[in-house]
């Protein structure tokens, strides 16, 4: 099968292995692209995203490991900027991934993706226990980000639903949740119509998610508006870094899609779903 990820995280943040074993496990798998996208320095220090200088000691790495695996594979420098990100230039790497992991309200910070029980404070003292009110303001400040920043790629656009398994904390279903989801979609895609939404397996290896982010009726949406999407496993690992691709192009292809795009050194390119498995 065909593949490509520009969705990887390594030792530098909080993946679990170093740069160079995740390109040589995706040599070893017959990728032909691999993108990084370390997590970006953030406002507030925290254990999972890099430090400004872990993040230029990354750079030097990356842009090493482009060089030295040249003839095999093609190696991308990006971030996963999020819109909290501090002491670093988006223009100093080959692409980004736009994503909103936190919550901020007076100065006090609040991980959304970091366990349940962190988003429902979030929820709790941000938002008087309203997750109708928790979506609209992460969805809005999702598009404000996209659409003021320099990005390439948006990041798993659905990440609130991350610890939703069994409708633990609100209903997917719900008619005005759906509308602020939609509406971000509506907005990113009218200011910047040639982005990227990632289909994205990630916490279907972590957590057991049954299917990739985004929710069907946000991809079906995406596909409808004429957008655009790229198939990736936010690898944290050497063993997830192709996790369900196969059920994820299904997934897609199903919603109506035709072509997946994906990232090379010469640009972004677009291959057909039929020809995924030649």
């Amino acid at each position: 099968m065909f593949k490509s990820n520009c969705h990887t995280h390594t030792l530098y943040c909080d993946g679990k292995n170093t740069a160079r074993e995740m390109v040589e496990a995706a040599i070893g798998k017959g990728f032909i692209s691999l993108g990084f996208s370390g997590h970006s320095p953030m406002k507030q220090e925290n254990e999972w995203t890099m430090s400004v200088d872990d993040t230029q000691k990354y750079i030097a790495e990356i842009n090493t490991l482009k060089e030295e695996f040249s003839d095999k594979i093609d190696i991308l420098c990006g971030i996963e900027l999020d819109s909290y990100f501090c002491g670093i230039n988006p223009d100093d790497f080959d692409y980004v991934i736009g994503s909103v992991h936190q919550f901020e309200k007076d100065g006090t910070f609040y991980d959304i993706d970091y366990t349940a029980e962190h988003l429902k404070k979030a929820v709790d003292e941000i938002f008087d226990g309203s997750f109708n009110k928790m979506s609209k303001s992460y969805y809005s400040a999702l598009a404000d980000f996209i659409i003021s920043t320099k990005v390439d790629v948006v990041g798993h656009i659905d990440l609130i639903t991350k610890f939703n398994l069994d409708t633990f904390l609100f209903e997917e279903t719900d008619e005005e949740y759906r509308s602020y989801a939609l509406e971000a979609v509506d907005r990113i895609i009218t200011a910047k119509p040639d982005i990227l939404f990632e289909v994205n397996t990630g916490a279907m290896f972590r957590i057991g998610k049954k299917t990739p982010y985004p929710a069907p009726f946000i991809l079906r949406h995406i596909f409808e508006k004429g957008g655009r999407v790229t198939l990736t496993s936010d690898s944290h690992s050497i063993e997830s870094i192709d996790f369900a691709f196969e059920e994820a192009v299904e997934f897609i292809k199903k919603i109506g899609f035709e072509e997946i795009f994906y990232l090379t050194k010469s640009g972004i390119k677009s291959i057909k779903i039929v020809e995924l498995y030649k």
